[in-house]
């Protein structure tokens, strides 16, 4: 029997308000693992949408930090885009409202979500921040390889947008975590982080703006301090190395006083000896100069006695300066010389070009730190000459 032609239609589905709308983007190809999974997407980016985000990553952060893991915090401001969408609005007719602006975001957000794909991170997540911000927060395990990977999305961003993307990063460990935590603390300290790198990105713009330095760039802050931090500094392995010749480092500097002189502490990792590490520094008022970073505590400082009370931190700009010697200190050196806090500029420059060519001419590892041992002497006995 053939069935009937009249055969009653399948049941159309009842519309649920409380169902979400149908989404842009495929959500199995979201930015996240792990952390903040179940989140919605933003309709422009395709990122996570930071109402998600804010409501996930508090709990995501403390777990991470607790288990000693090393989290990495960034947000990415696009530069100038209101003068962008206003000159697009300007000249080109189909253009209006904020359309040339969401397609600059939908760029920013196709090209970040192919650069997390690509990341070894077993835990984090991208998401939206404001109108034309992201925020990055992973679990990582190397500061400085998370800092090289958020330079190759900075430029990525650079080369496929009409304007330029300013980050600013901070690496937090379990030592940043508040030492009382009340009820809702992990949403007040995850705002307390998000707060300080978003001030960081801003303050580093408006300098930008100021006429110091020119495109997009990366500023690097340490997490604020708690009222009863210890003395013993930052765990070393959130401290990023000093910049290498022509290379240039934004940083928000801590202002510290140690004994009796004034220093700005940078989030990075001090030159290897007592001294050696020539930088030229950029200050807010757009004033350079060629100084040299003490290494304190394994921190890199500078002297600086210029900072008004009130201040807890000084933007700055930091670039690698050459070495004009012919030849570095070599690391055995420098360690041994450091280890019985000698300086080896205390030598003229004639003797250390002779000491340093019978340590590298050394045939064999014994004769070399035999000879390493004999310039510390040599360094001692001209201290001894000095005084």
């Amino acid at each position: 029997m053939e069935p009937s032609r009249t055969s009653r239609p399948a049941t159309p589905p009842v519309h649920d308000p409380l169902t979400p709308s149908v989404p842009l983007f495929d959500p199995s190809q979201l930015p996240l693992r792990t952390w903040c999974e179940g989140s919605r997407e933003d309709a422009v980016t395709g990122l996570v949408a930071f109402p998600d985000f804010h409501s996930h990553i508090p709990r995501c952060l403390a777990a991470a930090l607790q288990a000693g893991r090393l989290v990495a915090l960034a947000i990415g401001d696009v530069d100038g885009l209101k003068d962008h969408v206003e000159q697009t609005n300007s000249t080109n007719p189909a253009s209006y409202g904020h359309l040339a602006g969401n397609e600059v975001m939908a760029t920013v957000g196709a090209t970040t979500r192919a650069w997390f794909r690509e990341q070894p991170f077993d835990s984090g997540c991208a998401a939206t921040f404001g109108g034309d911000e992201v925020i990055l927060a992973a679990v990582v395990d190397d500061a400085d390889q998370f800092h090289q990977a958020l330079g190759i999305l900075r430029d990525r961003l650079r080369d496929v947008l009409p304007v330029t993307v300013s980050f600013a990063l901070m690496f937090v460990t379990a030592a940043d975590l508040p030492a009382e935590r009340e009820r809702g603390w992990k949403h007040a300290f995850t705002d307390t982080l998000l707060s300080a790198v978003d001030r960081t990105l801003f303050t580093h713009k408006a300098a930008r703006r100021a006429g110091v330095g020119q495109g997009g760039i990366i500023a690097v802050a340490r997490p604020p301090r708690h009222s009863d931090a210890e003395e013993a500094g930052p765990d070393p392995v959130v401290l990023l190395p000093l910049p290498a010749a022509s290379d240039v480092l934004h940083v928000m500097a801590r202002p510290e006083r140690i004994g009796s002189r004034d220093f700005l502490l940078l989030p990075c990792r001090g030159p290897v000896g007592q001294r050696g590490a020539q930088l030229r520094v950029t200050f807010p008022t757009g004033s350079s100069r060629t100084v040299v970073a003490y290494a304190l505590r394994g921190q890199a400082a500078l002297p600086y006695a210029a900072v008004t009370d009130g201040v807890s931190s000084v933007p700055l700009t930091v670039q690698g300066v050459r070495d004009r010697t012919p030849r570095s200190v070599p690391e055995d050196l420098a360690v041994a010389l450091e280890r019985a806090g000698l300086d080896w500029a205390a030598v003229p420059v004639h003797e250390q070009a002779q000491i340093l060519h019978l340590i590298t001419e050394a045939g064999t590892e014994e004769i070399r730190a035999g000879r390493v041992t004999a310039a510390v002497d040599a360094v001692a006995a001209r201290k001894g000459k000095a005084l």
